[in-house]
């Protein structure tokens, strides 16, 4: 991409906030600072079709003109629209994903945990509580929203084949896998359960509420299973936080969930474009740049501080610990300022899943413990993904130390 805005502005402004910084290898902004996100979030000035974006930039004509039925398919997903026809494309799934609905819901999210920490429990020792009950859960939960009858595995596999896409647009064999993966979702989409209530009259309506719903697939699955595994992780690392789960005392679970949000969150970034020139924070913006906002307070490549604990514990993003009671341990004050964080976005494009997420990792912690409660975490049980995008594990193995 050649470039016609300014120098990089200086790392720093004077009130201390980290200024936007061109990165040269992502070829983008970097919005690293808490307080200038938000802003770019909730700002006309940056929009949200990354993927047309990305398409022109990273793809070449004849990819383009070979997968356009994917990227039609990637355009009308709705997060990659802006305010009036976003919030007009987004107010049904909100309303179906309510919190009221969320709790409706809860049920149902229990009688799904407990069939996949069976599931876990039956495995041969040390069992991996990732493909089983991470994925388990998040995929069987969507799967019953949604109303397909598509397995976990089958779910995650699509999940990944989309975000591998996603993050590489110019590869070709990616395109291919990814368009096989829209024609899977397509046809399990058929018939499903909440498309009723969603236009279907013409061939665009279809085309609009298939992605619609595929997005939703999509957006329910990895970032799920990431939040689901830390907070296990994170619970089973500290005895002292294990024993207040065991407990159930009042807030201290839904706190622990809202601590692992905020010190492990599993989106590590947002990406914007600039809708037209303008000066931002002292940098100046060209129209078209594509801008990555963190979400976590760091650059996608800053370096993570040491920690004198095993590696494996530590968050590979964040540098979070597993337990560590004494910053995880959410008080009044910290659970205040966690709901000002950037973990599920912000501003009109907040995300619609958040209740569900939240519900799922108190569920399985409330259920975890009531069943095994001497679980425990095996030797070397954390194994991260590599993902720079995804924040998650690979695997995490425990013992279950026995059912109650």
């Amino acid at each position: 991409m050649t470039r016609t805005a300014a120098p990089v502005p200086a790392p720093s402004l004077a009130d201390g906030v980290r200024a936007p910084e061109w990165d040269e290898g992502l070829d983008c902004w970097v919005v690293a600072d808490p307080r200038l996100a938000q802003q770019v979030l909730n700002h006309p000035g940056f929009a949200s079709g990354t993927f047309e974006r990305s398409f022109q930039l990273y793809m070449t004509d004849a990819a383009r003109a070979e997968y356009r039925e994917l990227t039609e398919f990637l355009r009308l997903w709705f997060v990659q629209a802006d305010a009036p026809e976003h919030m007009a494309l987004r107010r049904p799934v909100q309303r179906m994903l309510s919190a009221s609905y969320v709790r409706v819901l809860a049920p149902r999210i229990e009688e799904i945990t407990d069939e996949c920490l069976t599931e876990l429990a039956a495995a041969d020792r040390p069992q991996d509580l990732v493909p089983a009950v991470a994925e388990g859960i998040s995929g069987k939960v969507m799967a019953h929203v949604v109303g397909v009858d598509v397995p976990p595995p089958v779910l995650h596999r699509w999940s990944r084949t989309l975000s591998l896409f996603i993050g590489a647009m110019y590869r070709r064999d990616h395109a291919l896998a990814a368009h096989r993966v829209m024609e899977e979702m397509s046809e399990a989409l058929v018939g499903a359960r909440a498309l009723e209530d969603f236009p279907t009259d013409t061939p665009e309506d279809r085309a609009r509420t298939t992605a619609t719903w595929a997005m939703c697939l999509f957006g329910g699955l990895e970032t799920t299973a990431s939040l689901l595994g830390s907070t296990v992780l994170t619970a089973l690392g500290d005895q002292d936080l294990w024993e207040t789960v065991k407990r159930d005392e009042p807030g201290a679970v839904t706190d622990l969930v809202e601590s692992v949000l905020v010190r492990k969150p599993p989106l590590r970034h947002l990406g914007r474009v600039v809708a037209y020139d303008q000066e931002f924070a002292g940098a100046r913006l060209s129209e078209g740049d594509l801008v990555l906002v963190s979400l976590t307070g760091q650059g996608p490549l800053d370096e993570v501080e040491e920690e004198s604990v095993a590696p494996a514990a530590v968050c590979p993003v964040t540098g979070a610990v597993a337990g560590a009671a004494e910053t995880l341990a959410a008080t009044p004050a910290a659970l205040a300022a966690g709901e000002r964080n950037l973990v599920f976005g912000h501003g009109p494009h907040y995300c619609v899943g958040a209740p569900l997420a939240r519900l799922e990792a108190a569920v399985l912690l409330r259920r975890l413990a009531a069943r095994f409660p001497h679980a425990r975490l095996s030797d070397e049980a954390a194994v991260w993904g590599p993902n720079l995008s995804y924040v998650g594990l690979d695997h995490l193995y425990v013992d279950l130390g026995g059912e109650v």
